[in-house]
């Protein structure tokens, strides 16, 4: 015999659920008014086209770092298959960036309807961006719309991230955190019918657990940009990154207190600016005369058309470094790391320096600093590469390609 509940737990357990239904509602209220001021994509002759439904942690800002930009760039795409809707787990309002979607062809939905966007809409496609947003909508969507294809989409596979990190910061954190990453999305890669990854090195690390999933190298997305001022006329270095992200942080302390003293004592005055949103108290206390930590930059054109070199020391991460493409897509050479370069095809000496001790690093950054006929073959293979196999049409066909083999596959079978 169960248990009674006590009268006070019941009636505590009602008043809790009304007012979570009301929460809800207040919600769906709020988003609905916001959604009324934004302009509405534009449907007209779409009903009948491919069609994806797509899911992220966060509206793309794409000026802000490469994650969005490529979900960005991707949504576009999308959009020439058919009508793509593009829902954000995030409380948090973009209006500003909503209204760059919907101005796209984009459809904006709010979190609280997407059941019933799902019901309403013929959606042949279902795509889950990071492992967190598939791990919780993944059972909702499949049960909702038993038909609908599922794409896992990686950006970067977390648990080898993690596990590299590991590595170097040697806390035992970071090694439960792989082990409970790593079982996520082993779970979502066998249980989705497709799964992107955005290098041959995130896959090959996914694929060893998971030798049955179907898998689609879908990089980064880089336009070429204006290459700006010629070495003469160029100084300085620069870094940039998101510092909500580990790696980056990591960069800049391993660059600061390992390289940054070797090239300073060969290139005296040598000037660092480091870019990126939320800079840690740690990474600010660099600034000095010589060292500028700016913050986020919302037009980053005159620091990519100024300086000399871009340096990316990063010592661990997965997936592709978006800082070394947008720099690259520039004609800025890069001096970077092996765990920097990985899913690029970028060769030593041909279209980036690369090095991962900190005496290497700095001499190959003080002989691209200095000499003017490397740094501009550097600057010319970098912007050659990006356009070969970065740029936004050369993506866009291996994003419409996966696509089309996934809702082709059961036809073959």
């Amino acid at each position: 015999m169960r248990n009674a509940v006590p009268p006070a737990l019941r009636f505590w357990l009602k008043f809790k659920r009304v007012q979570f239904l009301a929460k809800l509602r207040q919600a769906r209220r709020e988003d609905d008014v916001e959604h009324d001021r934004l302009p509405r994509a534009n449907t007209a002759g779409k009903e009948h086209g491919l069609n994806v439904i797509v899911f992220d942690d966060r509206i793309p800002t794409p000026d802000r770092d490469s994650g969005s930009l490529r979900m960005f760039s991707i949504l576009k795409s999308l959009v020439k298959l058919g009508q793509p809707a593009f829902i954000s787990l995030s409380k948090l309002r973009q209006p500003e960036y909503e209204r760059m979607l919907n101005e796209a062809g984009v459809e904006v939905v709010s979190w609280t309807d997407y059941r019933k966007v799902l019901k309403r809409r013929p959606f042949q496609v279902a795509l889950f961006s990071r492992p967190d947003v598939a791990g919780a909508l993944l059972s909702s969507i499949k049960r909702t719309s038993p038909g609908i294809k599922t794409i896992y989409d990686t950006v970067d596979v977390a648990f080898l991230r993690l596990e590299r990190e590991y590595r170097v910061v040697a806390d035992k954190h970071f090694a439960r955190l792989a082990r409970r990453y790593k079982k996520l999305e082993t779970r979502l890669a066998r249980s989705c019918d497709q799964v992107w990854c955005v290098t041959p090195e995130d896959q090959f690390a996914l694929s060893q657990e998971v030798p049955s999933a179907r898998f689609e190298i879908i990089p980064n997305i880089h336009p070429l940009q204006d290459r700006g001022e010629s070495f003469v006329a160029r100084r300085g270095l620069v870094f940039i990154g998101n510092f909500l992200h580990r790696p980056n942080e990591d960069a800049v302390h391993f660059f600061m207190r390992e390289i940054y003293p070797i090239v300073r004592e060969a290139v005296p005055g040598v000037t660092i600016s480091i870019v990126g949103s939320d800079p840690t108290s740690a990474i600010t206390a660099y600034g000095s005369e010589n060292v500028t930590v700016t913050g986020y930059v919302p037009d980053v054109n005159p620091i990519f058309h100024s300086c000399r070199v871009f340096v990316a020391p990063l010592r661990f991460g997965a997936g592709m470094k978006g800082k070394i493409g947008q720099a690259l897509s520039y004609g800025v050479p890069v001096v970077t790391t092996s765990v920097g370069a990985e899913g690029m095809g970028l060769v030593h000496g041909r279209e980036a320096l690369i090095a991962d001790k900190a005496e290497d690093f700095a001499e190959a950054l003080i002989s691209v600093y200095n000499d003017a006929a490397l740094w501009q073959r550097l600057s010319d293979q970098g912007v050659s590469h990006i356009a070969r196999h970065f740029t936004p049409p050369v993506v866009e066909e291996k994003i419409h390609q996966a696509i089309q083999t996934l809702c082709s596959s059961d036809e073959s079978r």
